[in-house]
């Protein structure tokens, strides 16, 4: 097994252990090889022979162990799915040539391959900005040949891939100019990402949501042109999403003006139909996308979950919902036709395909809820103690804590905080610690809180005001001590005292369980402990962990360093500062202490984790941008387990990914 990276090992680790672990770590997974992706349990890595200690070197040079003299872990366990078949808010649906069925997620960061009969065929993507990443997918469509055009709504661009993933081009970027885009990025199944697209000919026509207009491109992204303006009447559109193209007229859900808009090539409007308006014939309530088969035109009525069907002229034909298991949820988003004339109909809310006929008849429905109970979304921190596992996430409205046992199997969910109203917003929890005692305290971001909570979720309490959420400087007299602007950090003591990173008032706070400060650090006084840490002050501080000994480590996001505070006050030392470079942070996001005192670092922004000595001095890097097992999608919040795991919430990625054997065990840690 790969040995842990002390202070002394890591003098002799590179000389006498390299080809050692790297060969074990490739035997067990490290770097993608092995391991699982499906629901905690480790998967087999490959067998032995031959070149397997160079592929190890390889991995550890160019995959996830990018940067580390060995790969610091044995394997990698997740909780939560990503992709083959996991559906996060599926949002865009194309049919491309042969009947093959390209979804996109908002949240999976994915373009998911089916075919006509709902088997899994491959997939690409990742959560990211660099070439072939994308966020949310707002928009998709199938050109003749089979290349593939994305909406990357997070983003403001357009993305044109081979039929297998292969980025061909991209175009596009933030803005009202000609040839820019505003999307609209979408947070959540109530805030839907903008955009849509259409291909026919030699043209490629994008809804330019925000921006109420549609543009015209060249098949490459060149001789781009407002094709279709803003405008509440005819020839105009306003907040446009979803389109579709056949024959020389394209086919806009106009959302703005609730209705669907019919173009000529020349962008003149030669038809339209509908209006905003409840439940009733071809009124709509959200129009999100649209599609057409022969003479019959197929439109998303968003809010009454349903189907409107027209015909060419846009007149009312019918519209159909499913019945019983088949209902569609509120949140409709996406249809799509083929060849044949099925109709496919991303149906947001519950995570799945469904395929129906022309005439509205259940054909069949595929997909796995990546929303459902035990799976991830966008998981923000997680929390350990013996035998028990927390996961935060907040998304939207979406909130909730989940819990998990000793094996990384799922047990329950939280989502209101204890079921007590505090504040004026939904419950937004960003970060969890257990104390002693079993029970967890939460940060509730949006209401300014640190919530108390039972085992088993109830409410206990809590620390702060509620409503005194105002960074400061917003008034509310939201600096006062005891109180917290934007808190996303949390650490408890074993005395059961509680240190919050108080982030929007940019310090730290030490408060008893009842609520009594006390101390602070940062706001610019160094009080009495600072002792050659540099900048006493902190700047968006954004988690803490404590360690052996009673040291209290914290993230200065907003410097780009890890501090570790003085105990009168003031820093007692830092590490790190900006950059890319070993060591540095180009954006520190998440900390975890082992138990001999070594400090794991998250860069949200680089995809990789740092280990450092108690004093700073750097041991291991690892990590590179992707969606594998062992790469990395925004890493925040971290946890230590008593066998010596680290625990990541791989955000981008939607799970928690378990690093094996990379820190130190405790003394008497039960089996997992």
């Amino acid at each position: 097994m790969c040995p842990r990276a002390t202070m002394i090992e890591a003098r002799t680790r590179a000389l006498a252990t390299a080809l050692l672990c790297a060969l074990a770590a490739a035997l067990a997974g490290c770097g993608g090889g092995g391991g699982s992706d499906g629901g905690g349990a480790p998967g087999p890595g490959p067998g032995p022979g031959a070149g397997e200690a160079a592929r190890a070197r390889a991995l550890a040079s160019n995959g996830p162990c990018a940067g580390a003299a060995s790969c610091p872990y044995r394997r990698v366990m997740t909780i939560g799915r990503r992709g083959v078949g996991v559906l996060r808010y599926p949002e865009a649906i194309a049919v491309g040539p042969g009947g093959r069925v390209y979804v996109g997620d908002q949240d999976s960061h994915l373009v998911q391959i089916f075919s006509a009969s709902g088997r899994f065929e491959g997939q690409w993507g990742s959560d990211g900005s660099g070439p072939g990443q994308f966020g949310a997918v707002g928009g998709l469509a199938v050109d003749g040949r089979g290349d593939v055009y994305l909406v990357d709504s997070t983003h403001d661009r357009v993305e044109r891939f081979g039929p297998g993933g292969r980025l061909l081009s991209m175009w596009g970027e933030h803005g009202r100019g000609v040839g820019q885009f505003a999307f609209g990025p979408g947070y959540g199944p109530d805030k839907p990402p903008g955009g849509g697209i259409a291909v026919e000919g030699d043209h490629v026509y994008v809804a330019d949501t925000d921006n109420n207009r549609v543009q015209r491109f060249s098949l490459d992204g060149s001789h781009p042109m407002v094709w279709v303006g803003a405008g509440r009447g005819p020839g105009g559109v306003m907040y446009p999403r979803g389109m579709t193209a056949a024959g020389g007229t394209v086919w806009v859900a106009d959302d703005g003006n609730g209705r669907v808009d019919a173009f000529d090539s020349a962008g003149r409007e030669v038809a339209q139909s509908g209006s905003v308006g409840r439940y009733f014939g071809g009124r709509f309530e959200n129009v999100f996308d649209v599609a057409v088969h022969g003479e019959r035109v197929y439109a998303v009525d968003d809010n009454h979950g349903r189907i409107v069907v027209l015909n060419r002229a846009l007149r009312y034909l019918s519209s159909w919902s499913g019945e019983g298991s088949w209902q569609m949820s509120k949140y409709v988003r996406a249809v799509a036709t083929d060849a044949a004339g099925r109709v496919y109909v991303g149906d947001t809310s519950h995570g799945r395909v469904e395929v129906f006929t022309g005439e509205g008849t259940p054909l069949r429905q595929w997909g796995v809820s990546g929303t459902a109970p035990g799976q991830l979304v966008e998981p923000l921190d997680v929390a350990y103690r013996p035998g028990h596992v927390m996961v935060v996430e907040t998304l939207g409205s979406h909130s909730a804590l989940l819990q998990f046992d000793a094996r990384l199997a799922y047990r329950q969910a939280w989502e209101k905080g204890g079921e007590a109203i505090l504040g004026d917003h939904w419950f937004a929890p960003t970060a969890a610690a257990f104390a002693p005692d079993g029970t967890v305290w939460v940060t509730d971001l949006n209401n300014g809180l640190v919530r108390h909570l039972g085992l088993f979720g109830s409410f206990l309490g809590a620390l702060g005001v509620a409503g005194l959420s105002a960074p400061q400087g917003g008034g509310h007299q939201a600096t006062r001590l005891g109180t917290f602007a934007k808190p996303s950090g949390v650490a408890v003591d074993s005395g059961g005292d509680v240190y919050v990173a108080d982030t929007g008032n940019d310090r730290v706070q030490k408060l008893s369980r009842g609520g009594r400060v006390l101390g602070v650090w940062g706001q610019g006084d160094p009080g009495g402990g600072a002792t050659g840490g540099g900048d006493p002050s902190l700047s968006a501080p954004s988690a803490v962990a404590l360690g052996p000994g009673g040291r209290v480590y914290v993230v200065d996001a907003g410097h780009r360093r890890v501090v570790e505070l003085g105990a009168n006050g003031g820093v007692r030392a830092a590490f790190g500062g900006a950059g890319g470079a070993r060591g540095r942070f180009l954006a520190p996001a998440g900390i975890a202490v082992d138990s001999e005192g070594d400090v794991f670092v998250s860069d949200s922004q680089a995809d990789r984790i740092q280990e450092f000595d108690p004093g700073g001095r750097l041991l291991e890097a690892w990590g590179a941008p992707g969606g594998a097992l062992g790469q990395l999608s925004d890493p925040t919040g971290m946890a230590v387990d008593c066998a010596g795991d680290l625990l990541v919430a791989d955000t981008g990625n939607n799970r928690v990914q378990v690093f094996t054997g990379v820190a130190a065990p405790a003394i008497g840690c039960p089996a997992r």
